[in-house]
């Protein structure tokens, strides 16, 4: 949720056209704060938290609109539109047919927390009808929270791209350089998200995402705040950032941010979560064979953050590639590019003598199938994984009885 955030605030001091359409700016400075956009989001993510990732529609939606007043009552001057604000003061809660972009910018903690699109997009709707229950309002949230669902997981542009389209209908035909030109200030998700998809479908790296939405003017904060979180989500946000955020927040908003950080920890885990090394310059490549089931993968792509000293590895999944950590060192011992098409995977392990032991390719292949064993479980069983590679290690240094 961090990409969402930064981007409300890097596109805060462009909003109402007041920017000259270019991507040569600095990100952050004394003018850039977090608007409406970063309070709600905040507020959404505090919602789900208090009512669980299984919980129903009463629930959610009765924690979304205690969360969405609450917060938005204590930062009243945050600059919400005018029909939000008289809904966030009103002792009336009825939603108002809106579909205003603030479906799709409160939305990016949906993207995160749950562990299939079809739940995805359900509590996607549901954020969106408590206020903006109009179907191009809904569409809008469901729409970006998917995309941020499909980066995390793994999926390339070109599938999202498909998806988005075939799914909601959105054109995404048009190019950045097209849109630009003639791009105002517009408040209406249908003239928002698919703006936002695109500059998030042609930026390089997530800073460029970040400036290409910038760029293309209108409501930058929203358009921006929404790019911005599919692209975190696609290419994490590099950790130079966080505290560039971190301080123009609030010890309140903070605490919560955090809060669901550690959440999402538990669904997906990504680069930062963790210690990790790049990959020494002595490396070795080759190829083995595996089929994995799309079941399989799926539990792949949660990764996997230590959790106690047993816990000897820290993993994660970047589109197609899985990055292996000893947890205790942050040594990155081996990444595997999968192939799910021809079942043969390459491998780029590391070969740094003062970071891992001298093994053979054969080796190697014997240890990660055994790992893999490990991972690909629906919950990764490290205490019992940790004491099998420890049974394993005695057995080859003959301290133990082998009983093969």
């Amino acid at each position: 949720m961090f990409g969402a955030i930064m981007g409300d605030i890097v596109g805060s001091r462009f909003e109402f056209d007041r920017g000259d359409k270019t991507k040569d700016f600095k990100l952050f400075t004394n003018e850039s704060v977090y608007t409406d956009d970063t309070v709600m989001s905040i507020a959404v993510a505090d919602a789900l938290l208090v009512a669980g990732p299984n919980a129903k529609e009463r629930i959610i939606k009765d924690c979304l609109v205690l969360s969405l007043k609450h917060w938005g009552r204590r930062y009243p001057e945050a600059g919400y539109g005018g029909r939000f604000y008289n809904w966030l003061f009103s002792e009336e809660s009825n939603p108002y047919g809106s579909y205003g972009n603030g479906s799709a910018m409160r939305v990016s903690a949906v993207g995160w927390l749950y562990d299939s699109i079809e739940r995805t997009r359900e509590v996607a709707r549901w954020t969106a009808e408590v206020t903006h229950n109009h179907p191009e309002g809904i569409k809008g949230a469901e729409a970006t929270a998917s995309v941020i669902y499909l980066a995390r997981s793994g999926y390339d542009k070109g599938y999202i791209k498909d998806y988005v389209v075939r799914e909601f209908g959105y054109d995404l035909s048009r190019t950045c350089d097209e849109i630009r030109p003639t791009y105002h200030h517009v408040e209406s998700c249908q003239e928002t998200v698919p703006e936002a998809i695109t500059a998030f479908l042609e930026g390089k790296h997530f800073t460029d995402v970040v400036k290409t939405a910038v760029s293309l003017g209108g409501d930058s904060d929203t358009l921006t705040d929404i790019a911005a979180a599919m692209a975190e989500a696609y290419y994490g946000i590099p950790k130079k950032f966080i505290p560039d955020i971190e301080k123009r927040l609030d010890d309140d908003l903070n605490k919560v941010l955090w809060s669901f950080d550690r959440a999402r920890q538990s669904v997906v885990a990504v680069k930062r979560d963790w210690k990790a090394d790049p990959m020494p310059g002595k490396r070795e490549e080759f190829t083995f064979e595996r089929a994995f089931t799309d079941f399989e993968l799926t539990n792949l792509r949660r990764g996997n953050v230590p959790k106690a000293m047993e816990d000897k590895w820290f993993f994660y999944m970047r589109h197609n590639k899985l990055f292996a950590h000893r947890s205790w060192t942050g040594y990155l011992i081996f990444v595997i590019e999968i192939d799910m098409d021809t079942n043969i995977h390459k491998v780029t392990i590391n070969r740094d003598s003062n970071q891992v032991g001298i093994r053979t390719v054969e080796e190697d292949i014997e240890s990660i199938n055994e790992l893999l064993n490990w991972w690909v479980k629906p919950q990764y069983d490290y205490y019992h994984e940790w004491i099998s590679e420890t049974v394993d290690s005695l057995k080859k240094a003959g301290m133990i009885e082998n009983d093969e």
